[in-house]
């Protein structure tokens, strides 16, 4: 799932399968959701894990003294520079959200930046401009042939055609933001789809297979050529750019999770997957039957009744006899994470002092239960300068109700009412019931700043000071195409939240032109009361 200016409520799912599951509890599903959260509560950790629950008014602020070097990032697309001119628009983000960091796309692969017109802010003092007929390139920094010699991938290069395809992005950038005391990121989101199928020269060789051996839109991390890459392109542009950091992301779901969720093929199983999953002492033939059979029976729900009976424990039965899913999952998860590594230990050797860190999707911080079990923020640190959770209060609210509950009421958790569905996500996500929306509210108001500041302090907890943190603060993020408006008080407090949870900095997410500019107002009045607070 990307973080796209029109989601969709729902997919599609395949063909389904007629499901066999049965269920036999006397518990009631308040009774159980209430012993399921007790347990967590209680259940033994993993070597080096954290588990803790912040009272948002109850604990002391855990925050740090704010200066002027404190880190303001804002995300921003590399169009809406040259659109509204890079010193005027540096000038607007500085003044009004005391911004000093810039992080701005080396490529675009992973969505298309033309947004339609009414989800963008019409009050930067620049006329928009209709973004549906551009051309734009896909990429926005000049590429270097020495450095993909061990991959099979070759940027797109844009030809006279396209708009700005004469201007260095990054290039252009070093002296405006300097002047200003800013310092200047690379930011990277993963492609996947038709833009990167389009763009990226050889991406079908690199890409994962599903179950049945079908190519999916993604490509596989533990393809070599796909891997260099990665490393290749950052080596590229540190080698041949002034920039001050890098950010970079992943938004994809492992493969439990895109079942459970979808009903899609769980992916990876290529030859890469297999080899290293059989190394790890996995058996291909045992995994491969147990994805097959829960994606059948995922498939089956979703043609089902409400409430069908056994869905639950239709899943905890593959996961019984099949328990190779789970160590399937499991190394697909470490192979995003050595990919990771790699990209952090290439830009250290050109760049020791380079900050480099990782977007943490929306799905992988606040709603990816399994997610949160494969890694923690702490394991995360060792590789890591900073990491960036995104903690989007107001489209969290939607995001949760078709994105995550409806889609997991049409399988796994069919048995379960959406309102004690909800209940069972915020005991166990540690979010306040009392705070946070009912299911009737959430297409309609978003989650609290309450829910910055608790997913920032679990952040914060678990890097225990090994790598910054800097939470993602989202408004004005759009939904169903369409404009879903954020409150400046409310995004005002939820940089205080941020801040008060131990945050070292925050980033202005998810994109500057869609910013309004009272909002962006608000980031500024929080900052500067808490730094003069400080003084």
């Amino acid at each position: 799932m990307k973080e796209s200016s029109g989601p969709t409520r729902e997919e599609k799912p395949d063909n389904t399968v007629e499901s066999t599951a049965a269920s036999d509890t006397n518990l009631t599903r308040r009774d159980f959701i209430r012993d399921v959260a007790a347990i967590s509560a209680i259940a033994p950790l993993a070597p080096g894990s954290t588990v803790t629950t912040p009272q948002a008014d109850a604990t002391p602020s855990a925050r740090k003294p704010l200066s002027a070097d404190t880190f303001i990032g804002i995300q921003m697309g590399p169009q809406t520079l040259f659109d509204e001119g890079i010193e005027r628009c540096l000038d607007l983000i500085r003044e009004t959200a005391e911004v000093n960091a810039v992080m701005v796309y080396s490529q675009t692969y992973h969505m298309d930046m033309r947004r339609p017109l009414q989800t963008l802010a019409p009050d930067h003092g620049v006329p928009l401009k209709e973004m549906s007929g551009r051309k734009l390139p896909q990429v926005w920094m000049k590429t270097h042939p020495q450095y993909y010699q061990h991959t099979v991938l070759r940027h797109q290069q844009p030809d006279s055609t396209y708009e700005f395809a004469d201007r260095d992005l990054f290039a252009e950038l070093v002296e405006p933001t300097r002047k200003r005391g800013m310092k200047l990121y690379a930011r990277i989101l993963e492609g996947s789809g038709s833009i990167a199928a389009q763009s990226i020269t050889n991406f079908s060789q690199v890409r994962a297979q599903d179950v049945f051996g079908q190519p999916t839109s993604f490509a596989c991390w533990n393809n070599p050529d796909y891997r260099n890459w990665w490393t290749g392109t950052v080596e590229d542009m540190f080698r041949s750019y002034q920039l001050d950091g890098l950010q970079w992301g992943a938004e994809r779901h492992g493969p439990l999770m895109t079942t459970l969720l979808s009903g899609r093929a769980p992916f990876c199983f290529c030859v890469h997957c297999q080899a290293r999953c059989q190394a790890k002492g996995i058996n291909v033939d045992r995994a491969r039957q147990g994805f097959t059979e829960l994606c059948a029976g995922v498939r089956a729900l979703q043609h089902s009744p409400p409430g069908t009976s056994g869905a639950f424990a239709g899943l905890l039965r593959v996961l019984l006899r099949y328990p190779e899913v789970l160590g399937w999952e499991y190394q697909y998860r470490w192979s995003r994470e050595e990919t990771a590594q790699a990209i952090y230990k290439t830009v250290k050797a050109i760049k020791p002092a380079a900050q480099v860190g990782w977007h943490v999707d929306h799905q992988q911080s606040s709603w990816d239960q399994v997610y949160r079990a494969e890694m923690t923020y702490g394991e995360m640190a060792a590789y890591s300068d900073f990491i960036k959770p995104i903690v989007y209060h107001d489209i969290l609210a939607p995001r949760i109700r078709w994105w995550y509950l409806d889609r997991l009421q049409k399988s796994v958790l069919s048995e379960i009412p959406l309102d004690e569905s909800l209940d069972f996500y915020y005991a166990t996500f540690g979010y306040d019931r009392k705070r946070e929306p009912s299911v009737e509210q959430l297409d309609k108001s978003g989650f609290s700043p309450d829910y910055v500041y608790r997913e920032t302090k679990r952040t914060v907890v678990e890097t225990a000071g090994k790598a910054n943190v800097y939470p993602g603060i989202g408004f004005d993020v759009p939904w169903n195409e369409q404009h879903y408006p954020s409150v400046p008080e409310n995004v005002y407090q939820a940089v205080r939240k941020g801040f008060d949870a131990g945050a070292d900095g925050i980033v202005v997410s998810r994109e500057y032109d869609e910013m309004r500019l009272p909002n962006l107002k608000a980031v500024g009045a929080a900052v500067k009361e808490l730094t003069r607070a400080q003084a």
